[in-house]
């Protein structure tokens, strides 16, 4: 407690009673009785205000206002709040404090949300120690806010969270470990078999690996009812592998059942679904063969299933197709012709070309299109001498 000049005091909670309070003042404060009621009015409230941590007392009017404002500043809110609570309405700055109180109800709130922000991202940089000063430090300046008790229980939550998910690992590990070298401890033993410290030894990890093969029993059950099926099935093969069981073994050959299951659903799933793929594809075989297309339903009928090539409808309609190419073929040769003889070079390369997209590995149009080409050559040479 400190008594200032100016009539101005301030004070900060105590949990000294009243009579040793009294005690303390100076003798020039007990003797007066203006300072007297002072002291004796100030002694009553502050156990009061003790149990919200802090609270600020002054006689001086505009005292209140710049703490609450120095307070606001340094993020202290409870202490702001714990003051204003105190002042009645009797006090002569009381509507000015309560403007300030719903400014600083807006940032607290911000102030509240800015922690918030902070704590996710320093979690989700594994930055725990960080978090943890931050939230303690939150905590002590806002101790009644409702949005730091909400982010404490986000990061206690995410915590205990991230620690299961360790112990889990460190247990798998451990299982992993067991299993590769508890044998080797055995065939020590059966080498040294009065060493009485191995057997102790040995007979510890046969402990472990008993408990370890529980706790991946219980593993794979709850793999079980989330449908993971592939964890469980490999929970348990560990399980078995550490210590062996009937229920063990119970719960793998109802795995390896689903899994016999699920493969020839899946199976079957995929045959539809291929089923559906090829009957659109013939579909579109089709419809490209009667639009004129034939050269798209040429390469559409080599995407298709050889079970899908043989279908006598599809036979059918491939003769059909070639009967039809064949017709093409004869047209654009036979015009390709006509324009080798008119002296027409370009017009006959380009439908000799169009020859190659049905037939590419025709020899005779290969040649016709290279002698087109010599002629073109000849001529230009020629032109360029006149």
């Amino acid at each position: 407690m400190m008594l200032l000049k100016n009539n101005t005091c301030h004070f900060f909670s105590t949990k000294l009673d009243f009579e040793t309070l009294y005690s303390r003042a100076p003798d020039i404060v007990r003797q007066q009785p203006g300072l007297r009621a002072v002291l004796v009015t100030i002694l009553i409230i502050l156990p009061l205000l003790s149990g919200c941590g802090t609270a600020f007392i002054a006689s001086k009017q505009d005292d209140i206002l710049t703490q609450i404002d120095v307070w606001s500043v340094e993020n202290e809110y409870g202490k702001a709040f714990a003051t204003l609570e105190y002042v009645k309405a009797s006090h002569p700055q009381y509507q000015k404090l309560q403007i300030r109180k719903k400014k600083l109800l807006i940032l607290a709130g911000e102030y509240e949300q800015r922690i918030d922000r902070q704590i996710q991202q320093l979690i989700k940089d594994n930055h725990w120690a960080q978090a943890l000063d931050l939230l303690d430090q939150a905590k002590e300046k806002y101790p009644s806010s409702k949005g730091i008790k909400k982010t404490e229980k986000y990061f206690l939550a995410q915590q205990q969270q991230l620690l299961a998910s360790i112990e889990q690992k460190i247990m798998l590990e451990r299982s992993q470990w067991m299993i590769k070298t508890r044998s080797f401890y055995q065939d020590k033993l059966n080498t040294d078999p009065r060493n009485e410290a191995l057997k102790e030894q040995v007979k510890n990890l046969n402990n472990e690996a008993e408990l370890l093969s529980e706790k991946l029993t219980q593993l794979s059950k709850v793999a079980i009812n989330k449908k993971y099926y592939r964890t469980a099935k490999m929970r348990i093969n560990q399980a078995i592998a550490l210590q062996p069981g009937q229920q063990r073994q119970q719960i793998l050959s109802q795995l390896q059942n689903r899994e016999k299951k699920s493969d020839k659903k899946k199976k079957q799933t995929e045959s539809r679904s291929n089923k559906i793929q090829q009957d659109a594809l013939i579909q579109e075989v089709e419809e490209s063969f009667k639009a004129g297309d034939f050269l798209k339903t040429k390469q559409l009928i080599l995407t298709l299933d050889e079970n899908e090539q043989k279908n006598a409808q599809l036979i059918a309609l491939e003769q059909e197709l070639q009967r039809s190419i064949d017709d093409t073929i004869e047209q654009l040769v036979s015009e390709a012709n006509k324009h080798y003889i008119n002296g027409e070079f370009y017009q006959t390369i380009d439908l000799w070309e169009q020859v190659l997209l049905y037939e590419p590995q025709n020899t005779l149009t290969i040649k016709n299109i290279r002698r087109a080409e010599e002629v073109i050559d000849k001529l230009r040479r020629l032109r360029e001498k006149q």
